[in-house]
């Protein structure tokens, strides 16, 4: 790829380990709409997979904008639970990555009264935001149990 030298620490949370990269190439990776990081971490879970079944998932952070993005979808799923509640109907988010609909069922999973299902397939798979009281909010607390 011919992108630079990077560095990779290794960590873990939960059923997660953690690979964060850093280095020229780390910020190559970042840059754009993050699909060479997506590609990189499919590969990376692929690969484990075949290692074994029990295998933990695995999640890539490059030069830390893990954290930036969880900031902002964290942001953006206070918006949606606030705008679900205030409507008592479903909001449907825009269609994201896996690592981006796993942030968005973690943050609202701690929330009284408020469940999270995915909907759709594939590149279109979204994150919908049930209130309590929504015909989905039983189905949504069973998903996401």
């Amino acid at each position: 790829m011919k992108i630079g030298n990077f560095e990779i620490s290794e960590s873990s949370e939960g059923d997660f380990l953690i690979y964060q990269l850093s280095g020229p190439a780390a910020d190559a990776l970042q840059s754009g709409d993050g699909r060479a990081t997506d590609a990189l971490q499919l590969v990376a879970n692929q690969v484990s997979m075949r290692q074994s079944e029990d295998s933990p998932r695995i999640v890539v952070d490059v030069e830390g904008g893990g954290d930036e993005r969880e900031q902002t979808l964290g942001r953006l799923a206070d918006r949606a639970i606030k705008r679900a509640r205030e409507t008592s109907r479903s909001i449907a988010l825009d269609p994201m990555n896996g690592r981006d609909r796993r942030t968005i069922h973690i943050k609202i999973r701690e929330i009284e009264g408020v469940a999270t299902m995915s909907i759709g397939e594939g590149r279109y798979r979204q994150v919908l935001v049930v209130p309590e009281g929504a015909p989905e909010y039983d189905e949504a607390v069973e998903e996401s149990s």
